[in-house]
């Protein structure tokens, strides 16, 4: 046979090598960029949830901060009332403790002040159905051996704040505030 006539056997037609360059770095461009950004947003899933576990113990926090601050403020209320009580009771201006007692519930937004002797009848009181009667709850057979500002959560989140009332030489009575705290919420619980 001829040169001529020999059989042409097709070129392979392949990638050249130049074709394979550009796809690989069209592949880089698209993949490394995508590798970043799913990188980069669990990075920021993370962070969100360690933020909000820090702001909802912040919240905690200042929630359990700001409820003993009030009680403290309050503790130190009933006793400083207790020695403008002291001071008309020794004068036995018992109008007086009435309205000062009327006037420290409408200031201070309390549920109710009680001023009991000390055989547990109830002297003055802002709710007039105690008056005349045993201090009613558990507490009344405790108010006696109290001899500190001592305050005690009931049931229903109200506080009782009970101080002594001390007179020069004797115990004169005590003097029971009851309130409902303000319950604080600070930013979104999101």
């Amino acid at each position: 046979m001829s040169e001529k006539e020999k059989p042409v056997t097709p070129k392979k037609k392949g990638l050249s090598p130049q074709t394979i360059i550009i796809i690989i770095l069209l592949c880089l461009v698209v993949i490394i960029p995508s590798c970043v950004f799913l990188w980069k947003q669990i990075e920021i899933i993370h962070l969100n949830k360690k933020h909000d576990t820090e702001m909802s113990a912040l919240r905690t926090n200042a929630s359990t901060t700001m409820k003993d601050v009030n009680k403290k403020n309050m503790e130190t209320l009933a006793r400083v009332f207790s020695w403008a009580i002291r001071s008309e009771m020794l004068r036995n201006n018992m109008d007086q403790v009435s309205t000062y007692m009327t006037e420290l519930v409408k200031a201070a937004d309390l549920n109710d002040i009680s001023a009991i002797k000390t055989d547990g009848i109830v002297a003055l009181s802002t709710n007039k159905k105690y008056e005349g009667n045993t201090y009613p709850g558990p507490v009344a057979s405790q108010l006696s051996t109290i001899n500190e500002v001592v305050s005690q959560t009931g049931n229903d989140a109200s506080v009782m704040i009970i101080c002594p009332i001390m007179g020069l030489d004797s115990r004169l009575g005590t003097i029971v505030i009851t309130y409902k705290p303000t319950v604080y919420t600070f930013g979104n619980n999101e």
